[in-house]
């Protein structure tokens, strides 16, 4: 966890950094039968989680979870920044916090763009989800509560994907 001298109140993960992270889990629908596979693979700066998304079975997700190695500083963080380069399909960040039930998670999609990208986030982006449905009643989500962060594929189109995972970062945005 790196916290930037020139930018109070930011903290970037690496998501190829082991300091960063202390568990790394790959999460498919192979728990429940699916056909999906996907694998994990260190680069020189970022993580590529890549395979294939199959709709056999009544699967249709592949996701890679990361529990931060350390608690985020109780800071009032306004804004999540997921740097990734990807290929074009639609995917969710999700996040855990310990004030939710297991298997519940905020989630929030964005459609990837080919390339390097930048992709902002702000606590209302993300919805309570359990098994791909909406959880009403969620605790309010602040982002120093986090302790683990999930890329997930479930677009429900067969075929390969790949992601290529630099960082995340959590700001708390200085106003003016």
């Amino acid at each position: 966890m790196s916290v930037h001298p020139n930018q109070p109140g930011t903290v970037r993960l690496q998501f190829a950094s082991a300091n960063d992270f202390s568990y790394v889990q790959l999460v498919h629908d192979t728990v429940m039968g699916g056909r999906s596979r996907g694998t994990l693979q260190t680069e020189t700066t970022a993580l590529r989680f890549s395979g294939h998304l199959s709709l056999a079975n009544n699967g249709g997700f592949a996701s890679a979870q990361f529990n931060l190695k350390q608690p985020l500083p109780a800071l009032n963080f306004q804004q999540i920044r997921l740097q990734l380069a990807a290929d074009g399909r639609r995917y969710q960040l999700r996040l855990k916090t310990p004030f939710i039930p297991d298997g519940v998670a905020y989630v929030a999609h964005f459609d990837s763009q080919p390339g390097k990208a930048s992709y902002e986030f702000t606590a209302r982006d993300f919805n309570g989800q359990f098994r791909g449905r909406a959880v009403a009643n969620m605790p309010v989500l602040h982002f120093a509560d986090v302790y683990q962060v999930s890329i997930m594929l479930a677009d429900k189109t067969t075929g390969n994907f790949d992601i290529l995972l630099y960082d995340i970062e959590f700001s708390a945005l200085q106003s003016i």
